[in-house]
């Protein structure tokens, strides 16, 4: 099994070649398409670099805001728990739980959680 190029390397070249030689040879009217297309693949890239450590952050803050500690599980467990505490949450602060001296903890939680998430999807915004 080959090591290299691994899925990072191989979409960085794909996007490289596709901003040089493909871009600029499409019409004005697909510009916009092709240049969605090299965000999506640049976007993938950081995904697969920050792998799951942005999920297992997010659970185990959550898991400690929802009163429920404990260790992230991994790969599409992550996810599950993840969205069943999200859901938890939004529930839980609709029903008012955080308008007192746990808001601060959601706020913080919030925070960390909007900009792991722009680190993946427009690090240019934490600027």
């Amino acid at each position: 099994m080959n090591d290299r190029p691994d899925a990072r390397n191989l979409l960085q070249t794909a996007r490289n070649v596709f901003i040089a030689e493909i871009l600029p040879a499409l019409p004005a009217s697909s510009r916009y398409t092709a240049l969605m297309i090299a965000n999506a693949m640049a976007i993938a890239q950081r995904e697969i670099a920050a792998g799951d450590a942005p999920l297992a952050a997010e659970c185990e803050r959550l898991g400690t805001l929802l009163s429920e500690p404990a260790a992230a599980p991994a790969g599409e467990a992550l996810r599950g728990v993840l969205a069943g505490y999200n859901r938890r949450l939004a529930g839980e602060i609709r029903a008012g739980r955080f308008d007192g001296k746990e808001r601060a903890a959601l706020l913080e939680h919030l925070r960390r959680t909007t900009g792991e998430k722009l680190a993946v999807s427009n690090p240019k915004m934490l600027k």
